[in-house]
């Protein structure tokens, strides 16, 4: 580079080596490349990118996982809210049996405060009935009358009273099956909520492993293009020394013969007009050799731009949400305000369905979680996007398991509910529809 750079300031050499300096980081070192730094660089790039084909694999793994876990977090999601429905069913089942329970035992004590007066009289007449009756003064069939009076009466109190001791012991008999039943699913709640959170652990250490194997992907991806950009600008500048030197030599040779012919048109002027011709013929070349030289500059600045574009969308965007059908309830429940219905602010945009207490929430779609925060008097809200235009609006929710960003299956568990009511809303292009035909599928 000390030669290149000693020469005179003719024919735009200056120039051009300056143009050379600011497009190659690497000119203005005292070391020139060489084939076999392009050779290392080429290879490096090469090491570069089967690296980011590496990562992209991982990455690509790292998401099938996730993917895989939220399966499973829908199935388990399912079973949750169908053993929080025979709980809830086993819990009626407990409170009717005990208040029959309460009931019979009710109606024994009003039959014994009745016949607590007559208690002391239906003792006598057991105990000695001929001699109670031979006391009253009266004809004999009345007293007769009397006696089998008070003997179907003390069947009908003996019938009553067995039937009353049956009555009892069947209720306590269903009190106690049902407490039992009760007891079975709590633990089988706890087990499940235990499966659950497990699950829900392994969920986020697949998200966080996804996450790093991106991460990684991407930082791989920037390294393979450096090294690649590096190796075709290593490769452009010892082509372009190459040239140069070509060049330079070729313009030695012309001054020479520059010399030749002036020393040749000193001796003989005849041939000057011969000499002048061929002078302004060798400018038309370097002309056109420059001109040339800036056509294979700018064609060969056309081929990195296409190169950093393709490289650029090779990777591959992440996919749209697409709809994910319509056959996933939200809540198990029953819906109390129909889509239309009357209420205080006009008809409902949407439905509202009644929960147990603490039900789970699911996603009625596949799509992308748009919203997930508290909202005003809706308490914490969420707004999915299923795809086609299609949006959904979960409001009324305790706690919110679900982010901004994150990508959701059908029936995937996405919070849970107080002591109120989920209010759903379907929406397409912004306008609200009713639910109904979407969720006609889930009965």
């Amino acid at each position: 580079m000390k030669r290149i750079a000693a020469l005179p300031a003719r024919s735009g050499v200056q120039p051009l080596l300056l143009a050379l300096a600011l497009a190659v980081p690497w000119a203005a070192s005292a070391q020139q490349p060489t084939p076999q730094a392009v050779q290392d660089a080429q290879r490096a790039a090469q090491a570069e990118r089967a690296a980011a084909e590496a990562a992209a694999r991982a990455a690509q793994a790292a998401a099938a996982e996730e993917h895989r876990l939220a399966e499973r977090r829908v199935e388990a999601a399912r079973r949750a809210q169908a053993a929080d429905q025979r709980k809830a069913e086993a819990e009626e089942s407990l409170a009717a049996a005990r208040a029959a329970t309460e009931e019979a035992r009710a109606q024994g004590r009003a039959r014994a405060e009745a016949l607590a007066p007559l208690l002391p009289l239906m003792l006598r007449l057991g105990l000695w009935p001929a001699e109670s009756l031979l006391a009253v003064p009266g004809p004999p069939e009345d007293r007769l009358r009397g006696l089998l009076v008070l003997q179907g009466l003390s069947r009908q109190l003996a019938t009553e009273a067995r039937a009353l001791r049956a009555a009892e012991r069947e209720a306590a008999h269903l009190a106690a099956a049902a407490a039992e039943r009760a007891a079975a699913l709590r633990e089988a709640e706890a087990q499940a909520r235990s499966a659950s959170a497990a699950l829900e652990a392994e969920l986020k250490t697949a998200r966080e492993r996804r996450a790093g194997a991106e991460d990684a992907e991407e930082a791989t991806a920037r390294r393979a293009a450096a090294a690649a950009a590096r190796a075709g600008s290593l490769e452009a500048a010892l082509t372009r020394l190459r040239q140069e030197q070509a060049r330079e030599a070729a313009e030695a040779r012309a001054r020479e013969a520059a010399e030749a012919r002036a020393l040749a048109a000193a001796e003989a002027r005849a041939h000057a007009a011969a000499e002048a011709r061929d002078r302004a013929a060798a400018r038309n070349r370097a002309e056109a050799a420059a001109r040339a030289r800036e056509t294979a500059r700018e064609a060969a600045e056309a081929r990195s731009r296409r190169a950093e574009a393709e490289m650029a969308a090779s990777r591959t965007p992440d996919p749209a949400p697409r709809a994910g059908g319509g056959r996933t309830m939200p809540v198990p429940g029953r819906v109390i305000r129909e889509f239309g219905g009357a209420g205080e602010g006009g008809p409902a945009r949407g439905l509202t369905v009644q929960a147990a207490a603490g039900a789970r929430v699911v996603s009625p779609c596949g799509g992308k979680a748009v919203f997930a925060a508290p909202f005003r008097s809706f308490g914490q809200l969420l707004i999915v996007d299923c795809g086609d235009g299609y949006h959904f609006v979960l409001a009324g929710l305790d706690r919110l398991d679900a982010s901004p960003g994150q990508r959701l299956l059908a029936g995937e568990p996405v919070g849970q509910l107080g002591d109120g009511a989920l209010y759903l809303e379907l929406r397409r292009n912004g306008q609200p529809v009713n639910p109904r035909g979407w969720l006609s599928g889930s009965g």
